[in-house]
């Protein structure tokens, strides 16, 4: 069997405002998640995936319009949500400097003029990889642990019970519909629902907990 090398990897946990980015004029509480960032070198962009709030969304728009942000390729509406693609510089990015160092993103978020940023790195990268972030951005919060993997990947069946759980009121107060009510809906036994249902809390939950703990300190 080839050997490999065995280095350790780390879970690395951001508050930062970035200079450089619109997310620093972007003033609200409400909370902006990134879905996806898909770099372009050869073209210095950065395409940004993002779900907002219509309140956010007026904000980004207005971030637009000041030149704040480089181009909004489409708006699309989503329920109460709106998905928005848009376009930022790649050199300069957390992103880059991430990406450069051969981290890998987990997850980030823009808010009240920072962003949170959650990477996995290995160890012996981290302190340049931090050097070299703070010549972009500066850095209020940081926390490095070990990187426990969580299941957080739902099956098929946990999926489709908490999606029409969800949109059937399920988890409103008080409830707009039963759990046998949901289980008749999905052809299934009411105690293989509830068994669906809480496999589905623990992964949302536990994957929440573990994403957001350290800025909760």
């Amino acid at each position: 069997m080839r050997n490999f090398n065995s280095y350790p990897v780390k879970l690395v946990s951001l508050y930062l405002i970035h200079e450089n980015c619109w997310s620093k004029y972007y003033l609200e509480d409400d909370i902006v998640d990134i879905l996806n960032l898909i770099p372009y070198e050869e073209k210095n962009l950065l395409r940004v995936f993002l779900v907002s709030t219509e309140k956010s969304y007026k904000q980004i728009a207005k971030l637009k319009f000041e030149g704040r942000i480089r181009d909004i390729f489409n708006v699309y509406r989503y329920y109460n949500k709106i998905l928005v693609d848009l376009a930022r510089d790649y050199d300069n990015s957390i992103f880059s400097v991430i990406a450069e160092n051969n981290g890998i993103v987990l997850n980030t978020a823009k808010y009240n003029g920072g962003e949170i940023w959650n990477f996995l790195i290995y160890e012996h990268k981290i302190n340049k990889t931090l050097k070299e972030l703070d010549e972009v951005a500066e850095i209020e919060n940081v926390n490095v642990s070990d990187f426990i993997p969580i299941a957080t990947t739902l099956s098929d069946s946990e999926l489709k019970a908490l999606s029409l759980a969800y949109e059937n009121g399920y988890f409103d107060y008080p409830r707009r519909i039963k759990s046998d009510e949901l289980a008749k809906m999905l052809g299934i036994k009411q105690s293989t629902l509830i068994y669906h249902l809480r496999n589905a809390e623990r992964k949302v939950i536990g994957s929440f907990l573990k994403k957001t703990r350290s800025f909760g300190e």
